[in-house]
């Protein structure tokens, strides 16, 4: 066993399970981006809300209460506020919960009841508190409008199903993975104040700031072949999201390493050559299909989201979802990895990385891949940005020069033991 606390900390269950769920979430974060709707509609489309968690009664943090009610109440609750403004709030909580009873069933009704509260807290205000008084009657106003907004597009996208999401399981999956599910959703506009959201999805929207759209979206396929694809890709993601729930119930020590390699890297040539036949028009038969629904997440992800542009890069380079997704995963998870081995997580104007490059003198084959399982499952610290046949590079957390330097270490002499010879990484 290697004594370094980093690498301990990385390589044990929790830590590791929590980083790789991370890393489904980021991989599957523009899962409605696939879709005739998002690419003729751009922006319009509210991509991030095909989950509907708020009118399926399924969001985390109202559960089986989605009305207007509850929703204020629990931004007004979470907020963080001074003394004098927690005051306000606390006033106004009670008014809005006085009134519950007797709101009608239509969200529209709540504004009433809203402004009935309001009005009450605001004679109850003095001019001294006045600056308090402003900001705490702000926020349910605020919280409000969003929420009703999202209520809104979850309701106008939900005609899309089926066959938007048509595949069994899929929406239960990802609900008893409210993580993942968080970063599908929760990475756009919602009504959530911002202090409930996860500091990982806060991450993921930090990164996705300085981003820029170099040119068209297009999708290489036909609108009706793309909803093929997005099918099968959603059918083989229920599957895995069983497999990944049916094994968790026992506990996160059961998620070992093992697991995760089946999860992410399973390929086979007889399921990615049904797949190809399908992109030239043949129909996947049941037999097919069976052997298609174990294909590791990347794989299948990989598959389907290369069917769409989502821009140029600034050499001119056409800009896959897939490149998109990929690419954001592996500073995500490096930020991850970074933020659980410093203690706390990057404020957004302060994110940085690493590149780490592995070579051989004469590396065998499989010798890569081995070192890839050990920085991207063993120990997850990010994932594979470039190889040649003797070097791999990998997304890499910034870290203090003491910690860095003892993980470096720790993961050189792993290397040595996993592949028989001594390593370079610079």
């Amino acid at each position: 066993m290697i004594d370094c606390e980093p690498f301990t900390v990385l390589g044990s269950p929790d830590v590791r399970n929590a980083i790789l769920l991370n890393e489904i979430g980021v991989l599957i974060h523009d899962l409605g981006k696939l879709n005739e709707e998002f690419i003729s509609g751009r922006s319009a489309f509210p991509h991030n809300l095909i989950l509907r968690r708020l009118t399926r009664g399924k969001d985390p943090h109202l559960g089986s209460d989605p009305r207007s009610p509850s929703a204020v109440l629990r931004a007004l609750r979470n907020s963080v506020l001074s003394r004098e403004e927690r005051a306000v709030a606390d006033l106004l909580e009670a008014e809005i919960d006085a009134r519950r009873g007797r709101d009608r069933p239509t969200a529209a009704a709540f504004n009433t009841t809203l402004e009935e509260a309001l009005r009450i807290v605001r004679k109850w205000s003095s001019p001294t508190k006045g600056g308090s008084s402003k900001s705490s009657h702000g926020k349910p106003g605020t919280s409000w409008q969003i929420w009703r907004g999202r209520q809104s597009k979850e309701e106008s996208i939900a005609p899309l199903e089926p066959p938007f999401i048509a595949a069994r399981g899929f929406h239960d999956g990802l609900d008893q993975l409210p993580f993942v599910a968080d970063l599908v959703e929760m990475q756009g506009r919602s009504w959530h104040p911002e202090g409930m959201l996860t500091p990982e999805v806060r991450l993921l929207r930090a990164i996705h700031e300085p981003e820029a759209n170099y040119g068209a979206l297009q999708s290489y396929c036909s609108v009706e072949h793309l909803a093929g694809v997005r099918q099968i890709r959603c059918e083989v993601l229920a599957n895995q999201f069983l497999e990944l729930n049916n094994i968790r119930k026992d506990g996160p020590e059961d998620l070992g390493s093992w697991f995760w390699k089946i999860r992410f890297y399973a390929r086979s040539e007889e399921a990615m050559a049904q797949l190809a036949a399908f992109d030239r028009g043949a129909e996947l038969g049941a037999e097919a299909m069976e052997a298609v629904r174990w294909l590791g997440l990347r794989a299948i992800l990989q598959w389907a989201c290369s069917k769409v542009v989502v821009g140029t890069s600034v050499d001119g380079r056409r800009w896959s979802l897939w490149e998109h997704s990929w690419a954001l995963s592996g500073v995500h998870k490096s930020g991850v990895a970074g933020a659980i081995l410093a203690g706390c997580w990057p404020e957004s104007h302060l994110l940085s990385w690493c590149t780490l490059e592995i070579g051989l003198t004469h590396p065998q084959p499989g010798d890569l891949d081995r070192i890839r399982e050990l920085v991207e499952v063993e120990y997850p610290l990010g994932n594979e940005l470039h190889r040649s046949d003797v070097t791999i590079q990998f997304t890499f957390p910034e870290l203090a020069s003491v910690t860095a330097t003892s993980l470096l270490d720790a993961l050189r002499l792993e290397i040595t033991r996993v592949v028989g010879r001594r390593i370079s990484h610079k």
